[in-house]
């Protein structure tokens, strides 16, 4: 077998940055996926369509934002006054 086959193969392997997954919630479609980035680390990402473009206009089509944990537990707002710090 030649190398000439899997030239291309490599060539896209060594290009890829990320992959998405489509995603549906009770709200909208969206894509979430992984990112490589620079420092060779990962960072899960979320894209949504920009529904607040206007039509025409030179604005992105859609959105990419750092994905948060799904385990992540919100804080309370003023944690010390909870705890009676204050």
């Amino acid at each position: 077998m030649s190398d000439e086959n899997s030239t291309p193969k490599n060539e896209w392997a060594e290009r890829e940055i990320g992959a998405l997954w489509k995603r549906e919630s009770p709200n909208q479609k969206y894509l979430s996926g992984k990112m490589k980035m620079p420092d060779g680390t990962e960072q899960n990402v979320v894209i949504f369509t920009n529904r607040h473009k206007v039509e025409g206009s030179n604005q992105p089509d859609f959105r990419v934002y750092k994905d948060r944990p799904r385990d992540e537990v919100k804080a309370p707002v003023n944690q010390e006054v909870e705890e009676g710090v204050l």
